[in-house]
């Protein structure tokens, strides 16, 4: 016990609190809480760390044989570099709540907690200094997700594609042409853009009820100032009723044809990429323009709602970590660190499923998109409840 007291000693005020007859009197922002945190960051660091490089060692291992070509170790490295900070990321909830399962282990093997709960300190108390340390780590989580890992996510798949021809489904998020609805009936077919523009293009009009009233097919189509489009190498198309079969068809070809349309060229943009791979004002913009063009919309919503939702989660899911050891000590049931690391693990792996299973009812319809943005740190907070109540 005396060499346990020398790693990580009871402050005096603590003492004094239980001498008092006061329960849980430790100091706030003492010794202890100081003490607490430097050691939770130390676990949160060597897990995050560990988890991270073991998955890059074994993703390396997976496709060695798909790096070839001239210079293939700095453009592997690159690749990797950016990987590593698209897997932290994604990997800081579980590191946080292995980290803080090994906190409560390593206290109670060390009698440490045993003998903070006999001077009177109760489990949420031992809680606050790990929540501060997780509310700060989301903060700059959410930092970190917005102006690295967006990045460096588009990065690494740039370099697969372009470097060593890994393709996936690259092509379902940077599609060539996209068919956007416009005003007053309007429906655009537009090509990759390029300079300003968009080359080929086409436009219909459709009149009511529902009939093709006008086609113009193009080469090109460009802003030509406010409110007019210009199309270059056009073929303007007319169909009007008659009383003949298949109505009267009338065709005008141009070389520039000028025409004057309510939309503007930023109204028409879409941008390409996955929806991960956008900022949360990219993605904002995005769905409300996808919503307003007639655009799939869903899957940018529902990156959204997972963007707030991952840094907020990371709370919650450190406390339930935390709380399942500290249960399990007032049981008087102590546990090797191995046995931590597998709680860790376990209620990891329970969290995962929980937001993979909404994640795909959501993106199928099944559920609201708000869903994939609550339900993951509901259950961490309902876990946490659960045990810190227990304890």
């Amino acid at each position: 016990m005396s060499e346990a007291r020398a790693e990580l000693p009871v402050p005096e005020s603590v003492r004094v609190a239980a001498r008092r007859g006061s329960p849980g009197g430790a100091r706030p922002f003492g010794q202890l809480d100081r003490l607490l945190s430097l050691k939770f960051l130390q676990l949160f660091a060597a897990t995050l760390g560990g988890v991270v490089l073991l998955y890059l060692t074994v993703d390396f291992a997976d496709r060695a044989g798909s790096f070839w070509g001239r210079a293939w170790g700095k453009a592997a490295l690159e690749l990797y570099w950016n990987k590593a900070a698209v897997v932290a990321y994604q990997l800081a909830p579980a590191a946080l709540i292995i980290a803080a399962a090994l906190l409560a282990t390593l206290l109670a093997r060390r009698g440490e907690l045993t003998a903070l709960f006999a001077l009177g300190v109760r489990p949420w108390r031992l809680a606050a200094p790990v929540a501060v340390v997780t509310a700060v780590l989301g903060a700059l989580l959410f930092l970190l997700g917005e102006y690295v890992v967006v990045r460096a996510d588009a990065r690494a798949e740039e370099i697969q594609v372009k470097r060593f021809n890994r393709w996936g489904d690259w092509a379902t998020y940077h599609a060539g042409a996209s068919w956007l609805r416009g005003e007053n009936g309007r429906i655009y077919h537009l090509g990759p853009p390029r300079d300003g523009g968009w080359e080929p293009a086409t436009v219909l009009e459709i009149a009511q009820p529902f009939r093709l009233a006008r086609r113009i097919d193009a080469r090109r189509l460009e802003p030509a100032g406010p409110g007019r489009w210009r199309f270059l190498d056009a073929v303007e198309t007319r169909y009007a009723l008659s009383a003949e079969p298949g109505g009267i068809v009338a065709e005008v070809r141009a070389a520039v044809l000028e025409e004057r349309f309510p939309e503007t060229a930023a109204a028409l943009e879409l941008r390409s990429g996955r929806p991960r791979q956008l900022s949360w004002k990219q993605l904002r913009e995005q769905a409300e323009r996808r919503a307003h063009l007639g655009q799939p919309m869903r899957e940018w919503e529902l990156a959204l709602w997972e963007r707030a939702a991952h840094p907020v989660t990371v709370l919650p899911a450190a406390l339930a970590g935390l709380g399942l050891i500290l249960w399990r000590a007032r049981r008087r049931r102590r546990l090797p660190l191995a046995g931590a690391v597998a709680l860790g693990i376990g209620l990891s792996m329970a969290l995962w499923a929980v937001s993979v299973m909404v994640h795909a009812a959501s993106l199928s319809g099944g559920l609201p998109t708000w869903s994939a943005g609550l339900l993951p740190p509901l259950f961490a907070s309902a876990v946490a409840a659960l045990t810190f109540w227990r304890a």
